[in-house]
């Protein structure tokens, strides 16, 4: 019998968690913590679904330096930041302990710009408020598996040619509230059936994550459980 994953993909007060999580570390309800560094964390569902959530710029010299980097050279300068270099390896090893096809890679901030820019084979990728600057009006493309969220007035992610997926408005003018995970509470992003996140559409019965029947230690499992 089909396995069959039902649900709409990430709560928005899910990847809110998730994203703060990587600055403060704590832990997200009903997700297991697969990997904790002070710039990666990497949670795993029972279903079997795995988000890779990157921290965006700590209030440091040495890490806003990353943030000139970009300003002045572009993509090519900085995939040479040490930064980058660091998420690559980190995510390159998850993708070898868990399949690709079950992994959403989520950042926020700069780690929005490079989870955009890491060579990943992840299902998704998923920013908030993404790093940009001017000369994204010209020459930056979203990829094809990318899903943008944006508050109207942040100043972070003002400049992309391309609309984002989805805008939220009715937020403070705050420039730190309006960059802030914070704009995340109570949104309908994930559970709008907007965007099936982490799952695709089956011809009958909901969505499933693809991969999920292949995997041997589900093959007795009829029916999983809502995912988020």
């Amino acid at each position: 019998m089909r396995k069959i994953v039902r649900g709409g993909g990430l709560k928005a007060n899910t990847l809110k968690s998730m994203i703060k999580s990587t600055y403060d570390r704590s832990n997200v309800e009903g997700w297991d913590k697969v990997m904790d560094t002070p710039e990666v964390s990497a949670f795993k569902h029972p279903s079997g679904q795995v988000v890779i959530a990157l921290r965006g710029t700590e209030g440091t010299a040495k890490d806003w330096s990353n943030n000139a980097v970009y300003g002045l050279g572009g993509e090519l300068a900085y995939k040479q930041t040490p930064r980058f270099k660091r998420a690559k390896e980190r995510v390159a090893e998850l993708e070898k302990k868990y399949n690709p096809e079950d992994i959403s890679l989520v950042g926020h901030s700069q780690s929005g710009l490079i989870a955009e820019l890491l060579p990943s084979k992840a299902r998704e990728r998923i920013t908030l408020n993404k790093a940009t600057r001017p000369q994204d009006f010209l020459f930056r493309r979203r990829r094809k598996n990318q899903y943008d969220i944006r508050s109207r007035f942040d100043p972070v992610s003002f400049f992309p040619l391309q609309k984002s997926n989805y805008t939220i408005d009715g937020v403070s003018l705050n420039p730190l509230a309006q960059h802030s995970p914070d704009i995340l509470e109570g949104q309908k992003v994930y559970g709008d059936k907007k965007y099936g996140n982490g799952l695709r559409h089956a011809k009958r019965g909901g969505m499933i994550v693809r991969s999920f029947n292949e995997r041997p230690e589900n093959k007795f499992i009829e029916e999983a459980k809502p995912m988020f």
